[in-house]
């Protein structure tokens, strides 16, 4: 549910491009140039179908009459010219001087012109009776405007334009049986401090707003009756364009760059780094001068310099929202209860909390937390192997494992959606490889390059409650906070902090594989079996942070443990390694010795391995692109599914049982019944590290080495 770009044609046309249209009829795309030219295109190919010239002046406008299915063009030639379906001139209107831009006012039925000083109106005439498209002799006009009426637009009976005078004007109509006319409802005279370039009305389900871009480099955000709310900028050069998607909910700004800037009008938030369009399509040298969202929404057309046009389009596909990291993302894991935060770990040892704005589904906060000197539990035979501890810094919110805190407000003035409360602090050279979150326990748990597994927890305290007169030395110190830097709350009673306190110490390579277990899952998952390069498969009590179990009896050399599932259903879990060899083992936190039940494999390395709960059944997938379905005990291969590359990640759909997989740079979903595809993500630059599915958002989430973590629209049968 993306604009992705679809086409890019370099225009030869000697002669610069003035306008950008759309004939509905036709369904195609126009350009105007400086020289009178109009060409149209076709916009799933590129091709150009037609080329006209029968304006003598510059094209200043287009606009599509969808109704009568025709079009109009507008030219500083003093002509309005009127286009049939089949691209031939069905009218030409000399009106006797320049036209700079059209609107229709359905409401009024009107053909509205700006001109310079002068706003004309001129009632519709669909059958032509009065010799033209529009009845000239009924024509009337205001001119309150000293200059170039530059913009217009229409909204029920309302007409708002403005203009190289700096003004922004509301009319409306009146009519007698004399007289017709425009009266003046609101004059707003210094709405900018330069020249009006364009105007734009973005009507939504609770409220409709007005944008105004002006040569004075800033963006007017007013009410539909006139009152400044907000403004934007300044940007980095004039406003050029302003185009609202209403399929996305998004405004594009154009300001001379290569990108427009995005804007999102229920939140009044720039969101362009969470929207993917842009991302990686830098083209060198390229300036965005005009934009058009065209009637149904699915593209949008831009021209640019030097003599370029561009198409995007409508993917339900697209990736819905981008979080940009500073570096490569390894590991990915997300908590259930409301509001639900994602975590991300990547390759420097730096942890993000993403945590979804309630103001917006496009706006995402993070905090950062690093591997920090603290006052660090270590806890496994390990130990003391490690010098260094780590701590996190408190989160903004407080968090208890039954409930959560009350939401603090994120838009007061300088809030930054990338505010992070983390301190540049000193941090061992290592990277997070994977996480898993225990909801019940409220336990991220994440494992490192350097054999560590550390475990983030939420703290809650109450604040010291003496009296004045106590000692101060006696007291008890409380565990370490911090509060929101932009909202303090004298009023709360307890704040929560997001600190790491434990490190478990059981492996002395990379820890390449984790999975919660339980031994009666109708409670939860208090057991945490880690395994890695060294061959070590450990056994975790997490509620009391301590080792249970080493187990050392796995058959033959097998290489690196690369990851590992558990089934709740049977109480048995299942290990793959770098060989290609999977074990389903017997799951008893007191048994010391490893009891194998069954043997599986693949050919390649078995980098990814799930249990499918609505299935019943094993999925395992190998780098050779490989993804196996195997039976509930293991006893064998029931399906076998063909990537075009190497698998990286696997996970289950809770929704359908389509099995998610990243396959290299790309997410494709399969019918675990058919084996077919049925859905496919591109978007990410790098390898895909990690995938999950969160039910409560219907979205999937990856994250990659190309350093994004990125959702996208979940599989629905049926779309």
């Amino acid at each position: 549910m993306a604009m992705q770009q679809h086409l890019y044609i370099r225009e030869h046309h000697r002669h610069p491009i003035t306008a950008l249209g759309y004939h509905a009829a036709r369904r195609e795309c126009l350009t105007g140039f400086e020289d009178g030219v109009i060409k149209w295109w076709d916009m799933d190919n590129g091709r150009m179908s037609l080329c006209t010239k029968e304006h003598a002046g510059r094209v200043t406008q287009f606009l599509s009459w969808i109704q009568a299915r025709l079009l109009f063009s507008a030219s500083n030639d003093s002509s309005v010219i009127v286009w049939a379906p089949g691209g031939t001139v069905l009218d030409r209107i000399q009106l006797g001087y320049p036209i700079f831009t059209l609107a229709i006012s359905l409401a009024r039925h009107l053909l509205l012109c700006g001109s310079k000083g002068r706003l004309v109106a001129f009632p519709l005439d669909e059958r032509r009776e009065s010799g033209h498209a529009v009845n000239l002799s009924q024509g009337f006009s205001d001119q309150t405007h000293t200059d170039i009426v530059s913009c217009i637009a229409c909204l029920d009976n309302n007409i708002y334009t403005a203009g190289y005078d700096k003004r922004l004007l509301i009319f409306d109509t009146y009519q007698s049986p004399s007289r017709k006319g425009l009266t003046t409802k609101h004059c707003i005279s210094h709405a900018h401090k330069a020249a009006i370039t364009h105007l734009l009305l973005v009507r939504q389900q609770e409220t409709t707003r007005m944008l105004s871009g002006s040569f004075d480099q800033t963006v007017g955000i007013w009410s539909q009756d006139g009152q400044l709310i907000h403004r934007l900028g300044p940007f980095t050069s004039n406003i050029t364009a302003l185009c609202y998607v209403a399929t996305v909910g998004i405004v594009w700004i154009a300001s001379g760059t290569s990108q427009p800037t995005l804007y999102e009008p229920q939140s009044g938030e720039i969101v362009s780094q969470f929207i993917s369009t842009f991302r990686g399509q830098q083209i060198e040298g390229l300036v965005l001068q005009q934009l058009l969202s065209l009637p149904d929404s699915r593209h949008v057309i831009g021209s640019a310099k030097p003599q370029q046009m561009l198409v995007w389009r409508y993917s339900e596909l697209g990736c819905l929202i981008v979080l940009p990291c500073k570096h490569p993302v390894e590991c990915l894991a997300y908590a259930k209860k409301e509001p639900i935060l994602l975590f991300s770990g990547d390759s420097s040892g730096v942890l993000q909390k993403w945590e979804r704005s309630y103001v917006s589904p496009f706006i995402y906060s993070m905090e950062s937390f690093h591997i920090s000197g603290a006052n660090l539990e270590r806890r496994g035979p390990f130990a003391q192997q490690v010098e260094k501890s780590c701590k996190g810094e408190p989160q903004l919110r407080p968090r208890s494992p039954l409930k959560w805190g009350k939401a603090s407000s994120r838009h007061q003035s300088g809030y930054s959606p990338f505010r992070t409360t983390a301190k540049d602090t000193h941090k061992e050279n290592i990277g997070f490889v994977r996480a898993v979150f225990a909801e019940e326990l409220d336990i991220l748990v994440v494992s490192a390059t350097n054999g560590n597994i550390y475990l983030w927890e939420f703290e809650s305290f109450i604040p010291d409650t003496k009296s004045p007169g106590q000692d101060q030395d006696s007291r008890t110190p409380a565990p370490p906070c911090a509060q929101d830097e932009m909202v303090q709350d004298p009023s709360s009673k307890c704040v929560a902090g997001f600190a790491c306190r434990t490190v478990l110490c059981g492996h002395t390579g990379m820890v390449t594989a984790l999975t919660l277990a339980g031994t009666d899952t109708t409670i939860c998952f208090p057991y945490l079996l880690s395994g890695g390069w060294d061959g070590r498969l450990c056994l975790w009590d997490l509620q009391n942070h301590s080792l249970q179990n080493e187990f050392s009896s796995i058959p033959g050399n097998n290489g690196p443990i690369l990851d590992m599932a558990y089934s709740p259903k049977r109480r048995e879990f299942a290990l793959s390694f770098s060989t290609g060899r999977i074990f389903i083992c017997a799951f008893n936190p007191h048994c010391i010795n490893l009891v194998l039940l069954a043997e599986l494999g693949h050919q390649a390395s078995a980098v990814a391995l799930v249990w499918h709960p609505l299935e019943d059944k094993w999925v395992s997938g190998s780098e050779d692109g490989s993804i196996h379905l195997w039976s509930e005990d293991g006893g064998c291969c029931l399906k076998d599914l063909k990537a075009p590359r190497g698998i990286t990640c696997l996970c289950i759909d809770q929704a359908n049982g389509c099995i998610v997989a990243g396959v290299h740079d790309t997410i494709r979903v399969y019918d675990p019944n058919s084996g077919v595809q049925v859905q496919s993500h591109t978007g990410h630059q790098d390898s895909i590290k990690g995938v999950i599915h969160v039910p409560e958002m219907e979205q999937y989430v990856s994250v990659s080495l190309d350093g994004t973590v990125c959702m996208w629209k979940a599989y629905h049968q049926g779309d």
